[in-house]
């Protein structure tokens, strides 16, 4: 408990906020986080129907906002990369970790309607429901880094540790940009697959509807 005290004191020192405004600031992060909010409101991705309903395969807001989005995200990143405007940072692949952490992040997500991201955008609509998915979020958190963060199991979730590699690296494809090519070219066929899926739904309901006010 007192190094819990001790890391509370540590984070609200006058040096750690002071480091905020100076060469460490994250100016560029929250005017980034400002952007993706934007987009987030904007794409109507902060309501807890539209996440619940890519669950029931009835809404797929998500799928046509976020595909745009992650093509776009790839092609700049690679673009900027290239022309030495930015490094890119690879995280490591470590399979049992990256499993178990997409089915909880998966099933908290289907179960509160809201990721951590979105939730502070609903909470910014004046969803008050989004409350509970950030006090889990905070909470979360703070449990894994106090209490299970550098034990044994970190040690177990390590054990299919690939290393810092991309899709490209693990496929053997020598240019990176044939790669992304493809990968944009799959994505637009899903949007489009995904479209036609929609659209023979919303057929099918609207006929199933007018055919029940017959009987």
């Amino acid at each position: 408990m007192e190094e819990i005290f001790l890391r509370i004191q540590e984070t609200f020192d006058p040096y750690t906020i002071e480091t905020l405004t100076g060469p460490f600031s994250l100016y560029g992060g929250f005017i980034v986080g400002t952007l993706l909010g934007i987009v987030l409101q904007k794409g109507r991705l902060c309501k807890y129907d539209v996440i619940s309903g890519l669950f029931r395969m009835q809404d797929f807001t998500f799928f046509r906002v976020g595909t745009p989005l992650l093509i776009t995200a790839m092609v700049l990143i690679y673009l900027f990369r290239d022309f030495g405007l930015v490094s890119l940072y690879v995280p490591k692949t470590v399979l049992p970790a990256q499993i178990i952490g997409g089915i909880m992040f998966g099933a908290g997500l289907a179960i509160a309607g809201y990721c951590p991201a979105i939730a502070m955008g609903a909470l910014g609509e004046g969803a008050l429901d989004a409350i509970p998915t950030i006090i889990g979020m905070i909470g979360g958190s703070i449990l894994y880094a106090e209490f299970f963060h550098g034990t044994w199991k970190d040690d177990i979730i390590q054990y299919i540790d690939l290393g810092r590699v991309t899709f490209p690296d693990l496929f053997l494809i020598f240019n990176h940009w044939f790669f992304i090519f493809a990968f944009a070219f799959m994505c637009t066929m899903f949007l489009i697959g995904i479209s036609m899926y929609d659209s023979f739904l919303n057929y099918s309901l609207k006929f199933l509807g007018v055919f029940r006010k017959k009987d």
